[in-house]
């Protein structure tokens, strides 16, 4: 939201410095992002008044002028090539050190600094401009020659009206009544404690015209649509706008068009309520209906662009044909044009979500869409209409039609919140008195009156206020209006510190042995469309009020925000990504773990991305892909980083699955995640050409597993290590074949390694070669080798016996 320092004084006296008051808005909670002094592009520019012409003694297209420039002081000799320079004309004179927007004689318009400098043997002490060169018009031609009654010596900002300083505020979406002039004021008065002043106008309406007998309004969505007004101005004259409107909208940052949109634009900067303005001749029966769509319709924009609709747009008719989408944009159909004569004003209160589907559906943003997705005041709307018909008549000549249309069957009225004094110290820390609180929140308009409980309040909250539906709500307000600074940061001496529960320790620990393996950390939204969630799982969670179209779902699993950052930072070149994010995914399965809502589960995930080389590129090595052992390795490293040792990795047939490759991983025998490879079919949603290996594991699972971790020395007995080779079924794990070899060995069998795997038409079909190297230790002797062959004879008597295996030969 932009804001004009110049059009803020209007509604409120307080003699602050721009700095001072951006200082103030930032502490109220209302960011500014920027400030921009308009006027500092025109720094060194006077009016200035050629009181003398010369022909230049070296030049034929040149001519020495003489410029006063400040009252009281010597003209200033300047050298002039324009062909309409003349005594007694006010101009615009650039004094050395101004710059020069845009150069005229430089094919790229580049600035320049002016100094003085000497022309073809003649001193020149500045540069008499055209408008070209500042950028206020497209004339080379000459000259800018400036109203005969400028004063000289006035900066050129100030006669201009550009004299102002613009802040970009940071508004955030719960705080629509900042959106507007006044609701910047209203904060500002209360942080002074002074009274803000509404806009004093007198509407006079024509009684001999009534638009109830020359309009008609009918709304058949009230849902969508719970008030509109309609006014009617007839007679008016499309013009341009004065320059007080102009320098006004052009400080807020939108370009003025013609008088009457500039009005409409106005007022929405001013109250913070979106009109529209129609040509009242161009609607059919005059008359407006409030309807939706119908599903194939088409309608073109005042942008031209034309959009396919689907029913659930909410558009304003006429008696024939849609004019306007509504709260969003207007139609080239029936668009304020400089034949227009009279004018019929919408101003009406549209549903926030209505406004926020339509937008995001069909990529339309504007400042209308913006407010209402946001929540304008319903109660505001005959105020704000009267204002801008008001206006219109002033600066159009056209006269108010009596009346006002106001179709408005169920009104919105303000909501009442108890409100204690004591809560509020207590949330606070503070010992602001029962008065104190209530001054504070009538001064930014919220009415209190005694509750039935002691030093208790019934706040009145006003309908510009849709963000507070609770106490909770009111004491921030309070807190930002008594002023952060003033609440004491000492921590009350009843605070009991606590450690780290087992479970965040162990968050913590996995998240630190991530960082220091090289892995990049990532934090993506938990909301994402519905389209996008829908391909991961069916059993999506829906919120009721979403912000945006493509935030209206709780994702179902981390992979697909995880694979949008990996499509990003491929878009930005990189060439290994290692990442790793630790958040909470959400499925409408009611799942045996308890949860706060029945039919809803939330789990704390954790998940791995790797893609892209895995190894850095170096002259001893060649780079190679990351594959699935890769990720297997960082998994099975995690895992014995937590101590966790009776681990099962189980292949699965991932045919349905979003992963190829598949591995589901079991702890204690219970089920807390999967290793695979996402399917080239995944991948293509996000422009994803390279392979991307992920993993995710329940971490709300790993963290409750009891871990016991016990030290020993190590062996003083040597190590026997032994090969074997086995011809089974393909079917036949090789989990399972070293779940049977530890089990036959026993103790002494301290390490179990697959070191070949090899099937061909040689073994048969349906058959595979697993080779196995076996480390034996005892821990208290020497191992015979009678006692090594004992073991290694049971151990290739089970396999056999159990799998039907034949014993190979090394």
């Amino acid at each position: 939201m932009r804001i004009s320092y110049n059009w803020l004084k209007k509604y409120i006296d307080v003699k602050i410095s721009p700095e001072e008051l951006s200082n103030k808005l930032t502490n109220l909670g209302l960011e500014v992002e920027s400030v921009e002094n308009l006027g500092s592009q025109y720094t060194g520019f006077v009016v200035g008044e050629v009181v003398e012409v010369q022909k230049h003694p070296n030049a034929d297209r040149l001519t020495v002028c003489r410029v006063k420039v400040e009252r009281g002081k010597e003209p200033q000799q300047v050298v002039c090539g324009a062909p309409n320079v003349s005594k007694g004309q006010k101009v615009i004179v650039g004094l050395a050190g101004a710059t020069i927007p845009k150069n005229q004689h430089d094919p790229n318009g580049k600035p320049f600094t002016l100094s003085k400098v000497s022309l073809r043997g003649v001193e020149s002490n500045g540069m008499i401009c055209s408008e070209y060169e500042l950028g206020l018009g497209d004339d080379k031609s000459g000259i800018k020659v400036l109203d005969a009654h400028a004063k000289v010596g006035t900066s050129l900002a100030e006669y201009l009206g550009v004299n102002d300083t613009a802040f970009e505020i940071g508004i955030t979406p719960n705080r629509p009544d900042c959106l507007s002039h006044i609701g910047i004021a209203r904060d500002v008065a209360a942080a002074y404690k002074k009274k803000y002043a509404r806009p004093v106008f007198k509407l006079r309406e024509n009684k001999k015209l009534s638009i109830y007998k020359l309009a008609k309004v009918k709304v058949e969505d009230t849902h969508a649509c719970p008030r509109y007004s309609a006014r009617l101005i007839e007679n008016v004259k499309v013009q341009e706008s004065p320059s007080w409107l102009k320098n006004f909208l052009s400080a807020a940052g939108l370009r003025p068009i013609n008088n009457i949109v500039d009005i409409t634009n106005f007022v929405m900067l001013e109250y913070g309520q979106p009109l529209h303005a129609f040509d009242y001749d161009a609607l059919a029966q005059h008359t407006i209906v409030v309807k939706n769509a119908k599903t194939g319709d088409r309608f073109t924009t005042l942008d031209g662009k034309d959009h396919q609709l689907d029913g659930t747009e909410l558009m304003i008719c006429d008696g024939k044909k849609a004019v306007a989408l509504a709260g969003v944009m207007g139609g080239l159909n029936s668009e304020i044009s400089r034949s227009t004569k009279s004018v019929l004003l919408e101003c009406a209160y549209f549903s926030p979500v209505s406004i926020r589907k339509t937008a995001k559906k069909l990529g339309i943003s504007t400042e209308a869409s913006y407010r209402f997705e946001r929540g304008t005041d319903p109660n505001i709307v005959i105020e704000a209409s009267a204002r801008a018909a008001s206006l219109i008549a002033e600066l159009s000549g056209g006269e108010v039609a009596g009346g006002c249309i106001d179709v408005y069957p169920k009104k919105i009225s303000p909501k009442k919140i108890s409100l204690r004094t004591e809560r509020v110290n207590d949330i606070l820390g503070t010992s602001i008195s029962t008065k104190q609180i209530s001054d504070l929140l009538n001064a930014i308009e919220i009415k209190t009156q005694k509750g039935k409980r002691k030093a208790s309040f019934v706040c009145h909250v006003p309908t510009f206020r849709p963000d507070i539906e609770q106490e909770i709500d009111l004491i921030e307000e309070i807190a930002r209006h008594y002023g952060y600074d003033n609440i004491n940061n000492q921590i009350p001496g009843d605070v009991i510190f606590t450690l780290q529960d087992k479970k965040e320790a162990k968050i913590n620990e996995i998240r630190n042995w991530f960082e220091s393996n090289g892995f990049n950390e990532i934090m993506t939204n938990s909301l994402i469309d519905n389209s996008l969630a829908a391909s991961f799982s069916d059993k999506t969670v829906k919120v009721r009020n979403p912000l945006t179209i493509e935030l209206e779902v709780l994702r179902p699993s981390l992979l697909p925000t995880m694979l949008q950052s990996v499509s990003h930072n491929y878009n930005h070149g990189a060439a290994k990504l290692h990442f790793f994010e630790i958040g909470t995914v959400f499925s409408s399965a009611d799942l045996t773990r308890p949860n706060p809502v029945n039919g809803y589960s939330e789990q704390n995930m954790l998940g791995i991305c790797m893609s892209g080389d895995a190894n850095q590129l170096s002259w001893n090595e060649k780079l190679r892909p990351i594959d699935l052992y890769d990720l297997k390795g960082v998994a099975q490293s995690l895992f014995t980083k937590l101590g966790l040792d009776n681990i099962h990795l189980i292949c699965y047939d991932a045919s349905k699955s979003l992963t190829e490759s598949a591995i589901d991983i079991e702890i204690n025998n219970t089920y807390v995640g999967f290793i695979g490879k996402c399917k080239k079919i995944v991948l293509e949603k996000f422009k994803i050409e390279k392979d991307v290996y992920f993993a995710e594991i329940n971490l709300d699972l790993v963290t409750e597993f009891e871990v016991s971790r016990k030290f020993s020395e190590f062996s003083k007995f040597p190590t026997v290590i032994r090969d074997v080779a086995f011809l089974l079924r393909n079917e036949v794990t090789v989990q399972e074949i070293e779940d049977e070899i530890r089990k036959a060995g026993g103790k002494l069998i301290t390490e179990v390694t697959v070191f070949d795997i090899f099937s061909g038409k040689a073994l048969g079909e349906g058959q595979k070669s697993v080779a196995f190297s076996l480390k034996l230790n005892s821990g208290e002797k020497t191992l015979s080798e009678e006692e090594i062959e004992k073991i290694i004879s049971n151990i290739v008597h089970a396999v056999q016996s159990t799998f039907g295996a034949v014993l190979r030969s090394i």
